[in-house]
């Protein structure tokens, strides 16, 4: 059971309202022009963008209408609610001009200025981000269930390495087996780990859906205060975490909020956490299968770890040297038509536009991925829903098996005893 629970009100109003503004500061700003003065109307954005390719969206005609100083003509509108926020034009762009960033601003500045709700572009009528909203009262304590937590796997209230399960539990309840995601991962730390590994009940959403999909910052701002003060109470230095959208905004965006962020805590997704155990020589894997072929696998790059991340990240790298080291023991990586920072959207951000026209980009993710293998592998646990989604509507994607980084790699992980490494180095 899944409860939350009221807890004291300490905090006067008025701190409240400067602590809030503080943080706004920094990942706000009003003006909109500020982020496109580099652009010079090159079109590319235009020609990129992939929701383009199912209806009508031009961002650098946007662009202009903001630097010719119609702004509020463009804010009035609302279209930029539909934008899916895949960042292809960012990936593309020749000044680096962050259109994401803008359509996160301008989400703001829609609700707050203009009054308007989104409530059509919302998938599965809110309830998810309803939760995270919830979740961000300062007077409110979710209570987690940890019914997923594998039997084997020891956890603790406080230590060194904590896994962040995210908002997986709550979609359980709608998405059948999504929680074997977070069993899959906790499972994979525990074999490698000693020491029991921190999974708290009383975890918040990171708040990447509000922050990204609606343009409520302020909600953002409380949850990642609580959970800044979640991960300082537990003692922690190092966050795990399986999901895409947890790691890039643990990652970066708490980082923008709190300046000492990335030096208390290093945050890794599962695949960084694996790949530097597999280097450490602490892990090699292994196929409990038996086969006369190859077993065929392709990866789909979900948008926060290929266009969403500095350049200097480079995890989609990382993935694919596990994988082509997989063809030693009876597997066979193949790349999509278009892989890496250049994937395919699944269509769907932030749980919003959960629509015919994303199912169209769907359909075409999906194609291209049954050209490629009989798996389908991501890192991202809404890429998942919404690909399979997609699968059991058309019966030609029935055969594929759509799963995550974590499911595909947990029977594959065999772990090097430290007393075998001595005596192969002896």
């Amino acid at each position: 059971m899944i409860i939350i629970t009221e807890i004291e009100k300490k905090k006067d109003s008025k701190d409240i309202v400067n602590d809030i503004d503080s943080y706004l500061s920094k990942i706000y700003d009003p003006n909109l022009r500020n982020l496109l003065r580099k652009c010079y109307q090159c079109g590319t954005c235009s020609g990129v963008c992939q929701l383009s390719k199912v209806q009508k969206f031009t961002p650098s005609r946007i662009i202009e209408m903001i630097l010719e100083g119609f702004e509020n003509r463009v804010i009035e509108s609302g279209v930029l609610w539909d934008c899916i926020m895949c960042n292809s034009c960012l990936q593309n762009c020749p000044e680096d001009v962050n259109f994401a960033d803008l359509v996160r601003m301008a989400k703001y500045k829609m609700r707050n200025i203009e009054d308007q709700n989104p409530e059509e572009y919302i998938a599965h009528k809110g309830i998810y981000t309803t939760l995270s909203e919830i979740m961000s009262e300062s007077n409110l304590q979710p209570e987690r269930t940890l019914d997923w937590v594998p039997k084997e796997c020891k956890i603790t209230e406080s230590g060194k390495i904590m896994y962040y399960v995210g908002c997986l539990p709550f979609f359980k309840f709608e998405f059948e087996n999504i929680d074997s995601i977070a069993t899959s991962t906790l499972k994979l730390i525990c074999q490698i780990e000693k020491e029991p590994i921190v999974v708290l009940k009383e975890e918040s959403c990171c708040g990447h859906d509000l922050y990204w999909g609606q343009g409520k910052f302020e909600p953002f701002i409380e949850l990642a205060k609580k959970n800044l003060k979640m991960f300082e109470n537990a003692g922690i230095s190092t966050i795990i975490t399986a999901c895409a959208e947890c790691y890039r905004t643990l990652k970066v965006d708490y980082s923008n909020l709190f300046e000492d962020f990335d030096k208390k805590f290093e945050v890794q997704h599962i695949i960084e956490y694996i790949y530097n155990s597999w280097k450490e020589n602490k892990i090699e894997f292994k196929n409990p299968e038996q086969t006369s072929e190859p077993i065929q696998f392709t990866f789909h790059d979900p948008c926060r770890l290929s266009r969403f991340l500095p350049k200097s990240n480079n995890i989609i790298h990382k993935v694919r040297e596990i994988f082509n080291h997989l063809e030693k023991i009876g597997y066979k990586f193949n790349e999509m038509e278009h892989s890496k920072e250049n994937s395919l959207c699944c269509g769907v951000s932030s749980w919003m536009n959960c629509n015919e026209r994303s199912k169209a980009l769907r359909y075409k993710r999906l194609s291209e991925a049954k050209a490629a293998g009989t798996k389908v592998v991501t890192s991202c646990p809404k890429c998942i829903m919404h690909l399979s989604c997609l699968k059991d509507d058309f019966e030609e994607f029935g055969s594929m098996e759509i799963l995550d980084f974590s499911e595909f790699l947990v029977n594959l992980v065999n772990v090097i005893d430290g007393n075998e490494k001595k005596e192969e180095e002896k």
